[in-house]
């Protein structure tokens, strides 16, 4: 979507994982940045630094992704990531339409690592993080609606636990979503993963060396 000589967005599709979890996966996002830039010249192992993630998106969500190419450009692509200082907003499929038609969800994150999932509490509990979830709705068909989501935090799952957690699942999502209503809409629409696509990225007025990014939207 956008390079220049220290940061590359890309457009991850639904399916590719950002990085290898489990030791056996060589196809990753972040692989195939690298065999890009390796290609470019802009890469050699042996240099000792790799261009690298500053964010992540679940296997199933596609959409945009940061990279950092230089260590300048990681150190302060995470500070903003981690000062939420970059807007992010997605589109998503929910299945229902949310009541009322726009809103700002706030409660307690908790990860289960066992299960591999998270719950979504409304008062705070040990290892329980704060999350913010803005969203409104675009378009209703049907039982399904289009919303668009504001991540102001951006913890594991957070979109598709938060808006399940208000009994509107992301459509395609099998983890936190109904399986019967996922497997009808594999049948009727052939969808394979959850409807959930990381559409921008805005940034704010920056120094170097990501001056080229000040208030860019992607």
């Amino acid at each position: 979507v956008y390079e220049d000589s220290d940061v590359l967005v890309a457009d991850k599709p639904a399916g590719l994982p950002v990085t290898d979890e489990d030791g056996r996966t060589a196809d990753t996002l972040i692989n195939r940045a690298l065999l890009y830039l390796y290609h470019k010249g802009e890469y050699a192992p042996e240099r000792g630094w790799t261009p690298c993630l500053c964010h992540r998106l679940d296997t199933g969500t596609s959409g945009l992704v940061l990279i950092a190419k230089t260590q300048q450009a990681e150190a302060l692509l995470l500070h903003l990531v981690k000062e939420r200082m970059i807007e992010k907003k997605y589109l998503c499929v929910t299945f229902g339409h949310p009541s009322p038609a726009a809103a700002t969800l706030r409660g307690y994150l908790q990860k289960d690592a066992r299960q591999a999932r998270v719950r979504i509490l409304d008062t705070s509990a040990p290892g329980a993080k704060d999350i913010v979830t803005k969203y409104k709705t675009l378009a209703v068909s049907g039982r399904l609606a289009l919303l668009e989501v504001e991540l102001v935090t951006g913890r594991t799952h957070q979109i598709r636990a938060h808006l399940a957690s208000i009994g509107h699942p992301i459509l395609g999502d099998f983890k936190y979503g109904s399986s019967a209503v996922n497997e009808e809409a594999k049948k009727r629409w052939n969808i394979r993963s959850q409807m959930l696509h990381s559409c921008t990225v805005t940034f704010p007025q920056l120094p170097e060396p990501l001056t080229g990014l000040s208030g860019k939207t992607f």
